[in-house]
């Protein structure tokens, strides 16, 4: 797969709250439907897409400046969790959310910390790169956390940056405190012999919810079939705002390796919608999902085969002719014989010829 990434446009993180919120609010007069039969739909929609964070999701807008929102949002919470059987927080959601595909973006409550707030909200004078990079680093780690070693290394790229990893996590501090309060900063944000650890569960990410939706997906074909898992797939496909992390300056080879795995995961949903697309007949649709995987990776072999099947049964031999050129110019090297794409078009010319003949 190749190194070199498309630029992708800053909103799309914004995008991806925004599309959950209005799911959120789509889903709220489901919830507060008089038919239980309704409600439960609602419930398993909900928590079928996010999981438990739908109480998250539901719990932001009790700090809404606008009583009915709040209103609205503690009755939907009462019925989310009557009839899922979780237990239910009614207090106002003040943890972080961190958005890492695409555009890193951090919120806090209901709030994003925007780069000059980084800056504002400090006093020991570290950068606001370094802080946000220490961040995602500490996010990327999960529950493991990571050594002082390991952060100076992946972010400063040396081991002699001590005091700057101490004025950054100093700042880092200082920020989750100065948006969030001192509680969720003592308890998002520990440290231990060296080791520094950003707590799993004191925030959410758009990571989690990808993974989980995707993981949704697949057991949703598997159980049934494509057409009932195609909507989850859709969602998915919804939450990849871009590469993971792909603004934050992190110094080592696992933010890649963890960027491709995410990227696979992507395309491999959007071609189980082209599939899709393509059994109902609907070539411009299938046509459109591959061009959004392929402005990725031109080299799938999977999105490139749909895009040659649709424009064969459209009988567009141009099209088919271009696709094909665009696709080896991305290999920059000749194709192996097994290569899915070559196959399919060696077995096409044979059957032109065979047409021919007859």
């Amino acid at each position: 797969m190749p190194s070199a990434e498309p630029k992708y446009s800053s909103d799309r993180g914004v995008a991806s709250v925004r599309h959950d919120e209005h799911i959120v609010q789509t889903c709220i007069p489901l919830l507060l439907h008089p038919d239980e039969q309704v409600q439960r739909q609602a419930t398993l929609l909900l928590l079928t897409l996010y999981g438990t964070h739908a109480f998250t999701l539901l719990r932001r807008r009790l700090s809404d400046e606008k009583p009915y929102v709040r209103r609205e949002a503690e009755q939907a919470l009462r019925v989310l969790g009557r009839q899922s059987g979780h237990p239910v927080d009614f207090r106002p959601f003040r943890g972080m959310h961190v958005e890492c595909l695409g555009t890193l973006r951090v919120y806090i409550g209901n709030q994003e910390i925007l780069s000059h707030e980084w800056a504002q909200s400090n006093v020991s004078r570290a950068g606001r790169r370094k802080v946000q990079a220490v961040l995602a680093y500490l996010v990327h780690r999960g529950r493991g956390g990571a050594s002082a070693d390991e952060i100076r290394a992946a972010i400063w790229g040396n081991a002699g940056a001590t005091g700057a990893l101490g004025r950054t996590m100093t700042a880092l501090r200082q920020t989750i405190e100065h948006f969030g309060g001192t509680s969720l900063a003592e308890s998002i944000l520990n440290s231990s012999n060296q080791r520094y650890i950003l707590t799993p569960d004191d925030y959410t990410s758009d990571v989690r919810s990808f993974e989980h939706t995707i993981r949704v997906a697949e057991q949703t074909e598997h159980d049934r079939d494509l057409a009932a898992a195609a909507p989850v797939y859709r969602h998915a496909c919804d939450l990849y705002g871009g590469p993971y992390m792909a603004d934050v300056d992190i110094l080592t080879d696992e933010i890649e390796e963890r960027r491709t795995e995410l990227l696979n995961a992507y395309l491999t949903a959007l071609e189980r919608l082209a599939e899709y697309a393509y059994q109902q007949g609907d070539d411009e649709q299938c046509l459109a999902l591959c061009r959004r995987g392929i402005r990725f990776d031109p080299t799938d072999e999977r999105l490139t085969l749909w895009m040659l099947r649709c424009y064969a049964r459209q009988r567009n031999e141009s099209e088919v002719a271009r696709v094909f050129r665009r696709y080896l110019r991305a290999l920059a090297t000749p194709p192996d014989q097994g290569d899915a794409v070559m196959r399919w078009m060696r077995l096409r010319s044979k059957q032109h010829r065979r047409s021919l003949k007859d």
